[in-house]
C-alpha cells in the first residue's frame, strides 16, 4: 500500500475534493487494509467545513511552513512516516488541508434531543420514531444515544449501532439547502444525500430492506440475495440486490433512476422496467422512457457540481436555492424562459456564477438585499 497516495485520497474525501473514480479506488483500499482504515479515522477527526475555509484562505507557502512547524511540534515521534505522507501531499490545497489537520484536536460533542418539530440552526436534523428530533452538526464529531441505539455524526457522515431496535421504527433524516450528507445503514449500504433531500429509514431491517427518498440520493447497496433492497419514491419503487445507482425525484411527478453498475428493476404504476448499467429510466405522470445517461453530468452533484444542459432560468434558480439557500425571482416571464448551458459549483462563491452569466449579454442577475433578481437585457 502506498501510504502517500492513500493519505492524499483520504484528505480529498474528508474535505469534499475527491472525484467519483478516486472514491471508488479509496473504497477498495479501505476494504482491504486495516492500516488504511486507521488512517481514515485520524483524518476524519477534523471538522471538514472549518478546513475548507482554512484552505480557501491559506497562503501556500505559509501553509507549508505551518505544516512543518506543526509536524515538528506534534508528530516528532512519527517523523519518518509523517514526512513521507507530507511529501506526497505537497500541493497547494492538500498542503493547506494538512496544515489544518495538524491543529489541536477538538472534543466530541454530545447531541441534544429536542421535542417534536424542532429545527436546528443549520436545518440538518434526524427525527426519531418517537417524534423527538436530533439537531445534527454539519462539521466536527457528535455522539448521540437514543435508547439502545448509539449514533455517530462525524463531519456529515452518520453511522449507528442499532442494538435491538424494532425494525418497524422509522427515522427521517432531513438535509437542508447548502449541505450534502452520507448515511451508512444497518446492512452496510451507503447513501449519499444531495441538498434538500429527506431519507426515511429504520435502524434495523426486517425481511426486506426498504427506505423512502424525497429529493436526490446515490445508493451503494450492500449485497444480500436473501433480502432485496427496495427504494420508494413517490408512486414508484426500485428493487435491487447489490448495485450502485442515482435517484432524482426533485421535480414533482418525475423520477429519474440512473444505474451505474449492477441491475435494478423500477416499478412505475404497476409497470416493471429492468435497467442495465449506463441506462436510466425517466418516469413522469404520462410517460416512461429508457435512455443512456452521461455519468459526469448525472453524478456531478457528488463532486459539488450541477451541470445545466439547455436549462431555463427557472431550473437554474431552483439549483441556486438548493446549493446556496438563496431566493431568486424573475422580473418578467421572458427572463424565466432564457436558456443556458454551464455548471454551478457548490463550493465556489455564487458571485462567480452570477458574473459569468452576466457576461453573456442577454441577462442580468443583480441583488436586492438578500434576494437575487433576474432580468433580460
Amino acid at each position: 500500500m502506498d501510504k502517500n497516495h492513500v493519505l492524499d485520497l483520504l484528505i480529498k474525501e474528508h474535505y469534499g475534493l475527491i472525484t467519483i473514480a478516486e472514491q471508488e479506488e479509496l473504497d477498495q483500499i479501505l476494504a482491504d487494509s486495516q492500516e488504511a482504515r486507521d488512517m481514515q479515522l485520524e483524518v476524519r477527526s477534523r471538522p471538514a467545513n472549518e478546513a475548507r475555509q482554512f484552505i480557501e484562505q491559506a497562503d501556500p507557502s505559509a501553509a507549508y511552513d505551518l505544516t512543518i512547524a506543526r509536524y515538528e511540534a506534534h508528530r516528532a515521534r512519527k517523523r519518518t512516516v509523517r514526512m513521507r505522507w507530507f511529501a506526497a501531499a505537497a500541493v497547494t490545497g492538500i498542503v493547506a488541508a494538512i496544515a489544518f489537520f495538524m491543529r489541536p484536536q477538538q472534543s466530541v460533542q454530545e447531541a441534544q434531543l429536542t421535542g417534536n418539530n424542532a429545527s436546528s440552526a443549520n436545518g440538518l436534523t434526524l427525527q426519531l420514531a418517537d417524534g423527538r428530533t436530533i439537531e445534527l452538526q454539519d462539521s466536527g464529531q457528535q455522539a448521540i444515544t437514543s435508547g439502545n441505539t448509539k449514533l455517530s455524526n462525524n463531519n456529515r457522515v452518520l453511522r449507528f449501532n442499532s442494538g435491538n431496535v424494532n425494525a418497524n421504527s422509522w427515522s427521517t433524516l432531513s438535509v437542508p439547502a447548502k449541505l450534502d450528507y452520507r448515511v451508512e445503514l444497518a446492512d452496510g449500504t451507503i447513501v449519499w444525500l444531495n441538498s434538500t433531500t429527506r431519507l426515511r429509514f429504520p435502524f434495523n431491517f426486517a425481511e426486506t430492506r426498504e427506505v423512502y427518498v424525497e429529493g436526490e440520493a446515490y445508493f451503494k447497496i450492500a449485497p444480500d440475495a436473501a433480502k432485496p433492497f427496495i427504494v420508494h419514491s413517490g408512486n414508484s419503487s426500485i428493487q435491487v440486490l447489490g448495485t450502485e445507482f442515482n435517484l432524482n425525484s426533485y421535480n414533482a411527478g418525475t423520477l429519474i433512476t440512473s444505474l451505474v453498475q449492477g441491475k435494478v428493476a423500477v416499478t412505475v404504476r404497476n409497470e416493471r422496467v429492468e435497467l442495465k448499467a449506463g441506462e436510466e429510466l425517466v418516469a413522469t405522470a404520462t410517460d416512461v422512457k429508457r435512455q443512456r445517461f452521461d455519468a459526469r453530468i448525472t453524478l456531478g452533484w457528488r463532486e459539488g457540481i450541477h451541470y445545466f444542459q439547455d436549462a431555463d432560468m427557472t431550473e437554474i434558480a431552483e439549483m441556486i436555492g438548493r446549493y446556496f439557500d438563496v431566493k431568486m425571482v424573475m422580473d418578467s416571464p421572458s427572463a424565466a424562459n432564457l436558456r443556458f448551458r454551464g455548471r454551478l459549483h457548490r463550493h465556489q462563491p455564487l458571485q462567480n456564477f452570477i458574473d459569468q452569466l452576466n457576461t453573456l449579454g442577454n441577462v442580468n442577475l443583480y441583488w436586492k438585499g438578500d434576494v437575487l433578481h433576474c432580468k433580460t437585457i
